[in-house]
């Protein structure tokens, strides 16, 4: 998606004055752009956002064969369908949970000092259980 946004984002490339006057095409084409680099970006740091950026992804795509110099020549659309196909398809995979209970703060080794002591509970026969 991202690569979709900067190709049709660079073929508009051309001072403001030109673009207001090559009309809706040109305008359109960079805001296009604008928008699929932001989806790109959104789905890489958030991925759970993935379904939504997908498809809209591909809403613009198909939105930018129609407004914009045919999606950027054809390849920003394509680009643009299979980024948002890909992100709507993708299943994030899921981060193992931490340890609870690992190094304890303060304590930089697993070894005593030398004036701690050391705490240990009487035996538990079984009769008493």
């Amino acid at each position: 998606m991202i690569l979709s946004g900067t190709v049709m984002a660079s073929l508009v490339a051309m001072p403001v004055e030109l673009m207001l006057q090559t009309g809706i095409g040109g305008v359109s084409s960079l805001l296009f752009g604008g928008m699929l680099a932001v989806l790109g970006l959104v789905t890489w740091f958030t991925p759970n956002q993935h379904v939504i950026t997908g498809s809209l992804a591909g809403f613009l795509g198909l939105g930018a064969l129609i407004l914009s110099n045919l999606g950027g020549l054809v390849a920003g659309t394509l680009l643009a369908l299979a980024g948002g196909g890909l992100a709507f398809a993708w299943r994030p995979v899921a981060r193992q949970p931490r340890r609870r209970g690992g190094r304890r703060r303060g304590r930089r080794s697993g070894r005593r000092r030398p004036d701690e002591q050391v705490r240990r509970d009487p035996p538990v026969h079984r009769s008493e259980v």
